[in-house]
This record gives C-alpha cells, structure tokens and sequence, in this order.
C-alpha cells in the first residue's frame, strides 16, 4: 500500500477520533469549583438589606409627629396639611398604615385619639374609603431625640465632633488626610 492510499483509509479514522475527543470537553466552571462554592454575584447579598431599609422609609413617610399639629390641639400646621396631602395621594397604592404618633409615654391618650379622628376625617373628605381601618395610634417607627441632644449634636458637628477631626484636614502627606489646596 502505497502512502497515499494509507492517507485515504485513515483520513476518516483520524477525524472521528478527533470528532469524539471533542466531546468530552469540561467547561471552565467545571473545573473550577461546585456550583454551591461559587461566591454571590456582586449585590446579591446586601440587597435584602437595602431594601428593607427603602420599606421602611417609605413606612415613616406615613407617621403624623407631634410637631405637625398645633400645640395639644387637633389642629395640623400648614405642614401637617401638606403632609397629609401627599399621604393621601400615594395611600391607595402602599400598603402602610397611617400612623399618628402618641403622646410622650402615653400621658395623653384622650387627645391621640381625637388627632387620629381627625387624620380619619380628613381623610375621608379627600375622597378616601376604609381610611378608619389604617390609621392607628403608636410610638413612631424612629424615636425622636430632645431640643438638648439636637444642639448637643448641632454643635458637636461645628466644633471638633466631626468636622475637623476626620478627614479633609491637613496638606498632601502630614496631615491626616485630605488634599493639597
């Protein structure tokens, strides 16, 4: 048999088995890892995080404080009304409840009841159906903090609490951070 003829009969037999060795081909993640080992995708983690965060500030956009009615009356500020306009608005498409905030441990219980009769009438004159079942009185989802601790913390910012002793001071490499102006 000359070469070419041997050519000719192996030509076949040397595809087909290169055909077959081809099939057994490993994907790269294969040969890396399991697939339980392999880490989260970039995210996935944090975002249940993240998004009961969002819940939750959009909860509080639904919270009647103390500030926005006047004095221990039932009266909203101007605003309360404004408060209570966007809440009606967006009341149909969420499903939070309309909170009015009680009174400081619950001395007054009396007059958080009537603020919450009137969120509920107005409510009501603004169109709005089954408002009675979504208004209730609680504690606010974040607890306020005193006029004291406000100007505690205001001035703790200004005078060294905060701004100044972190970053942004100092030039290029002596200083404690901050840039070269």
């Amino acid at each position: 048999m000359n070469a070419r003829s041997l050519l000719t009969y192996l030509a076949p037999t040397i595809g087909g088995l290169l055909l077959a060795g081809c099939s057994s081909y490993v994907p790269h993640e294969a040969k890396v890892s399991p697939p339980y080992d392999r880490p989260f995708p970039l995210g996935q983690v944090t975002d249940a995080a993240w998004e009961t965060q969002q819940t939750n500030a959009e909860a509080s956009d639904f919270v009647f404080y103390d500030h926005e009615f006047v004095g221990e009356t039932t009266d909203l500020t101007p605003g309360g009304k404004k408060h209570l306009l966007q809440v009606a608005l967006r009341l149909e498409h969420v499903p939070f409840p309309i909170v009015v905030e009680e009174s400081p441990k619950n001395r007054n219980r009396r007059l958080d009841l009537q603020r919450r009769q009137a969120i509920v009438d107005h409510l009501t004159r603004l169109g709005l159906d089954l408002v009675d079942s979504r208004v209730v009185v609680a504690p606010a989802i974040s607890e306020g903090i005193t006029a004291i601790e406000g100007e505690s913390a205001y001035y703790s910012t200004l005078n060294g609490g905060g701004y100044g002793t972190g970053g942004g001071t100092g030039r290029r490499f002596s200083g404690r951070g901050g840039t070269f102006r």
